[in-house]
C-alpha cells in the first residue's frame, strides 16, 4: 500500500473480505507435514466420540489465513505488530469460511500511522468461528 492509500483510511473503514474453502487434500498435507497427534485433527470416528459432527480443523491451520488476509490488505508482512485471536466454535474439512475486519483506532505516531482493527471469521451461515484484534504499523517517512 502506497502513501496515499494509507492516508485515506479512516475508523470505520472495513478491509475487503477473504474467503478460504479448507480443502481436505491440503489440510491432509498439512497435518503430514506437522506430524499432528491429536486425532481430533484426522479421525472422524474420535472427533464424533466427543461429540464434533466431523473432524476438526487445527486452530493453527486456521490462523494462518489471518496474517494472509492483512498481508493482502496491507501490503507488507513486516507491517503487522499484532494478531489476537479467540476460537468460537470448529470448522470441518470443505467449509468455506470468511474473514472480514473493521479499523477501530488511528494513531499517529513516531512517523508511522498505527491501525487498530478487529476481525470476525465467519462460516457461509454466519456463524461465528473466530474473532479478535490487530494492529498494523505503517511507517510514514
Amino acid at each position: 500500500m502506497d502513501k496515499s492509500e494509507i492516508d485515506k483510511i479512516k475508523v470505520g473503514d472495513k478491509i475487503p473480505p477473504y474467503k478460504v474453502k479448507i480443502r481436505k487434500e491440503i489440510y491432509k498435507k498439512y497435518n503430514r507435514l506437522i506430524n499432528e497427534i491429536n486425532p481430533l485433527h484426522f479421525n472422524k470416528n474420535y472427533a464424533q466420540k466427543l461429540g464434533f459432527k466431523d473432524i476438526v480443523v487445527a486452530g493453527n491451520f486456521t490462523f494462518s489465513y489471518i496474517p494472509k488476509w492483512l498481508i493482502n490488505w496491507s501490503g507488507d508482512i513486516s507491517s503487522i505488530k499484532k494478531i489476537s485471536v479467540k476460537f468460537e466454535n470448529p470448522i470441518y474439512l470443505n467449509e468455506e469460511i470468511i474473514h472480514k475486519g473493521t479499523i477501530t483506532k488511528i494513531e499517529n505516531k513516531n512517523n508511522s500511522k498505527i491501525i487498530y482493527g478487529i476481525y470476525v471469521v465467519e462460516k457461509n451461515n454466519g456463524k461465528k468461528v473466530t474473532s479478535g484484534d490487530f494492529k498494523i504499523v505503517f511507517p510514514m517517512k
